[in-house]
C-alpha cells in the first residue's frame, strides 16, 4: 500500500494545506507598556432553582444570540480498566434520544442555525435569540432522555480502535500516555490510558449508568450568556429545566501519587524517528484561585510560558538552535496540577537540550530573575488579560470560576493589581516551592540511539523503557523453533483463503472511499492484473472527477495529477513495483532485493503479533508487519522510508477482513498514520475476475 498511501498523503496535503502567512518584522526593543487597562468585568447575575440548579447570567445584546451552557462538578471519575469510556459518551451523547434519531436532532438543530455538543461533563446549546426555545426543547431532550444507540457505540468504538493502532507511532499520544501512566497510574482518574481491551469493553449500559449518577442538576451549573435580561433568562430556565429531578453524586476523595524519588529517565522507542519528542514534568499540588497561583503563572511564563521570550525559547532555539520551539507549561487543578517543559529535538542533541531545560529550571530556583524579564512578562500578560475581557465568554468563565472554586468576589476585578505587584522574590519564592528539579521524569519517545546518552541524568543510572501506552515495555520473544518467515506468511495467505486460491485471481477492482484527515472525502476504485500483462491503476475522484491516479505496470510506476507527471524511482519504484504486481507479493521479497527477517514475538496492546522486518537492500525502506498469532492475518504494517537526510515513518492498520467469493478475504477498511495525517481507506467492494483494460497500465 505505500505507494498510493505515500503519494495521496503528499498531493491532497497540497488540496488542503492553508496559505502560507509572510513573516512579519519584529521590533528589535519592545516599547514600553502604557498604563495598566480599567477593569470592568461587566455584571453577571446568578440564581438557584428549586432543584439545585445554578443559574449564572451574563447579559450581551451586541448579537440576537444566546448560549446556554450546562457544567458538572463532581470529583474526577475513575475509569479504571473501561478507559476511554467517557471520550464515548460525549461523542454518543447528542446522536440519539428516546424520541428522536440523529438525523432528526441534526436536521432540527440545522433548521434553526444553532449549535448542539456533549460531553462527559457537559451540554452546549446556541442559537439566534429568537429560536431559544426550541433549541432548549433539543438540549433538555438530550439530557433527559439520551438514547445512546447501540449503532452509533459500535461505529464510534471502531473508530476509536483505529485511532489506537495509528497512535502507535504518533510521538504526541505516546507520550501523553507516558506522562499520565507515570505521574498517575491506573488507580488514578488522571491515569486513564485507552487501549483496545478498555474499548472493548466498553458497554452502553456503562452510558446509561454513568449518565443517570452525574448528570443531576445539583451537581450543575447553568451558564446563559448572550442577548437575553437575567429576568428572561430565569423564566425560561425554570421553565425548561424546573421539572429536572435532583440526585445523590459521590465525590471521592483522591489520595495523589507520591513525588518521584529522584530524577526518572523514561523512553518509549519510536522506530525510525528522526527527533526526540522531550518532556520534563511533575506533579503540582496548587488549587485553582490559590494566593500563589498568579506568582506562579508569571514564573512559568518567564520559564517558557506562551511568549516568546521565554528562557527555554531563548535558549534552546535562538542560542542552541536545538529546536523550533521550547516551552513550558504549569496547571492549576482542584486534584492535582502539573508542570511541564518540552521541546522536539534532533536526535543528535537530545542530550545537550536536556542540560539546558535543568539548566533552565534550576537558575529559575536559585536565582532572582531579572526586572526586565520581570516587567516584559507582567506587560505581555496584561494585555492578554485585558484582551480576553472582550468576550462576554470570559466574564461568565470568570463568575463560573468563582462559585465552582469558592473564589473571592472581586477576584479578577483585582487580578492585574495583584498581577502588578508580583516581585522578582516571588518568582524565587514560588519556584523553590513548586518546580521540583530533583524529583522530575525525564521522558522521551524518540530512537533507541539516544539512550546511552541519557543514562547521565538519571538518579540511578537507568534508562526505563516504554511501549506506545505507558506500561513498561515488554521485549521481543524469540519465535519456537520450526517458525520462520516462509511459515508465517504462509499461515497468512492460507488464512486469507489459501496461496493457491489468491493466486487463481487473475484480475482484482477494489471500490469505496479515502477519508483525508476528517477534512476531505474521495472516492477510491484501483484495477489490478496479475496475469499477462501486469499492472494497477489507482484513480481518486471528487465530486465525480478524477482528481489524482496512480499508475504502475511490469517497469514503471508514476502519479499523475492536475495534467502533471511524477515517475517513481529507486528503491520507491522497487517496493511500488513488489508491492503491486503480485496478490501473494510477500512471498516474492527476494525477487526485488528486499531482505526478510522475523524478529520475533510481540506483545502490543495485549496481543501477540510475529512481526517480520522487509529492508531493501539500499537500506532505504523497511517495513514492519505484524502478523496475529491467533489468527494468522496480517493486523499492522509500520513503514520507514529514508530519502537522504531526511526519514518519514507510517503506521497502517489491516481490519475487517470479508470473504470476497470462495473463501478468500480482503481487508476492507485500511487505516493509515503518515505524519500527523491520518488516510482512511474504506472499501465498498472487491471484485475478483472483472475485465480490465491493461492500457491504462500504459
Amino acid at each position: 500500500m505505500r505507494l498510493s498511501i505515500k503519494n495521496i498523503a503528499f498531493a491532497t496535503t497540497l488540496l488542503v494545506a492553508p496559505l502560507a502567512t509572510k513573516a512579519q518584522d519584529f521590533r528589535a526593543q519592545a516599547p514600553e507598556a502604557g498604563p495598566a487597562p480599567v477593569i470592568d468585568l461587566g455584571e453577571s447575575t446568578i440564581n438557584e432553582l428549586p432543584n439545585g440548579l445554578t443559574i449564572i447570567v451574563v447579559e450581551n445584546h451586541r448579537l440576537p444570540k444566546v448560549s446556554w451552557s450546562l457544567t458538572f462538578d463532581h470529583s474526577p471519575y475513575l475509569e479504571g480498566e473501561k478507559a476511554g469510556m467517557l471520550d464515548l459518551f460525549g461523542e454518543i451523547l447528542t446522536t440519539g434520544t428516546e424520541s428522536r434519531a440523529k438525523a432528526d436532532i441534526d436536521e432540527e438543530v440545522d433548521f434553526i442555525g444553532a449549535s448542539l455538543s456533549g460531553s462527559y461533563r457537559s451540554l452546549y446549546a446556541s442559537s439566534l435569540t429568537k429560536h431559544s426555545d426550541k433549541v432548549l426543547e433539543l438540549m433538555t431532550d438530550v439530557l433527559y432522555h439520551p438514547s445512546f444507540p447501540e449503532e452509533e457505540l459500535t461505529k464510534n468504538k471502531t473508530q476509536y480502535l483505529s485511532g489506537l493502532a495509528a497512535a502507535e507511532t504518533d510521538p504526541g499520544a505516546i507520550s501523553s500516555n507516558l506522562i499520565s501512566s507515570l505521574l498517575y497510574g491506573a488507580d488514578h482518574p488522571y491515569g486513564a490510558v485507552m487501549t483496545a481491551a478498555s474499548i472493548e469493553s466498553i458497554t452502553r449500559q456503562d452510558l446509561v449508568d454513568y449518565h443517570s449518577i452525574y448528570f443531576v442538576p445539583n451537581a450543575a451549573y447553568l451558564v446563559v450568556v448572550g442577548d437575553i435580561s437575567p429576568a428572561d433568562a430565569m423564566r425560561t430556565a425554570a421553565k425548561h429545566f424546573g421539572a429536572w429531578q435532583s440526585g445523590e453524586v459521590e465525590n471521592t476523595d483522591w489520595t495523589n501519587p507520591a513525588s518521584s524519588k529522584g530524577i526518572r529517565v523514561c523512553l518509549a522507542p519510536l522506530d525510525g524517528a528522526v527527533q526526540s519528542s522531550l518532556k520534563l514534568t511533575h506533579t503540582v499540588d496548587l488549587q485553582p484561585g490559590h494566593e500563589d497561583a498568579i506568582a506562579v503563572s508569571v514564573m512559568n511564563n518567564i520559564l517558557g510560558g506562551g511568549i516568546f521570550s521565554g528562557r527555554l525559547m531563548q535558549n534552546l532555539r535562538e542560542d542552541k538552535a536545538f529546536t523550533y520551539g521550547a516551552r513550558s507549561s504549569l496547571s492549576t487543578d482542584e486534584l492535582s496540577g502539573r508542570f511541564t517543559a518540552f521541546a522536539d529535538v534532533r536526535n543528535e542533541v537530545t542530550d545537550s537540550a536536556v542540560v539546558e531545560f535543568m539548566y533552565e529550571i534550576r537558575r529559575m530556583t536559585s536565582e532572582l530573575v531579572d526586572e526586565e524579564s520581570l516587567s516584559i512578562t507582567k506587560n505581555s500578560m496584561t494585555g492578554s488579560f485585558a484582551r480576553a475581557l472582550e468576550s462576554p465568554n470570559t466574564v461568565a468563565r470568570f463568575a463560573l470560576n468563582i462559585e465552582k472554586y469558592d473564589l473571592p468576589e472581586d477576584y479578577y476585578a483585582t487580578y492585574l493589581e495583584k498581577l502588578n505587584s508580583v516581585t522578582a522574590e516571588d518568582i524565587l519564592r514560588v519556584a523553590k516551592q513548586y518546580l521540583r528539579p530533583d524529583q522530575i521524569y525525564i521522558t522521551c519517545v524518540g530512537s533507541r540511539e539516544v539512550m546511552d546518552n541519557l543514562k547521565q541524568f538519571s538518579t540511578n543510572g537507568v534508562v526505563e523503557l516504554f511501549d506506545p501506552y505507558g506500561q513498561p515495555l515488554v521485549e521481543r520473544k524469540k519465535a519456537a523453533e520450526g517458525v520462520t518467515v516462509e511459515t508465517v506468511l504462509t499461515d497468512y495467505y492460507n488464512a486469507r483463503g489459501g496461496v493457491k486460491q489468491l493466486n487463481k485471481i487473475k484480475t482484482l477492482e477494489k471500490a469505496g472511499s479515502i477519508e483525508i484527515g476528517g477534512q476531505m472525502t474521495l472516492g477510491y476504485n484501483s484495477k489490478s492484473s496479475y496475469k499477462g500483462a501486469l499492472g494497477n491503476v489507482t484513480a481518486l475522484s471528487m465530486s465525480g472527477m478524477e482528481v489524482m491516479k496512480t499508475i504502475v505496470n511490469d517497469t514503471e510506476a508514476y502519479m499523475e495529477q492536475m495534467g502533471q507527471k511524477q515517475q517513481l524511482e529507486g528503491s520507491q519504484l522497487v517496493s511500488t513495483l513488489w508491492e503491486n504486481l503480485s496478490i501473494t507479493h510477500l512471498l516474492n521479497a527476494d525477487q526485488f532485493g528486499i531482505t526478510s527477517e522475523l524478529l520475533g514475538i510481540e506483545n502490543t496492546n495485549g496481543t501477540d503479533y510475529y512481526v517480520i522486518a522487509f529492508t531493501h537492500d539500499s537500506g532505504e525502506f523497511t517495513s514492519t508487519f505484524f502478523f496475529d498469532m491467533e489468527t494468522g492475518l496480517l493486523s499492522m504494517e509500520k513503514g520507514v522510508v529514508k530519502e537522504g537526510e531526511d526519514v518519514s515513518t507510517t503506521s497502517t492498520t489491516y481490519s475487517k477482513y470479508m470473504d470476497v467469493g470462495k473463501g478468500v478475504l480482503f481487508p476492507y477498511e485500511i487505516v493509515t498514520q503518515a505524519g500527523p495525517q491520518t488516510i482512511s481507506t474504506r472499501l465498498s467492494s472487491v471484485t475478483p475476475g472483472v475485465k480490465v483494460n491493461t492500457d491504462l497500465f500504459k
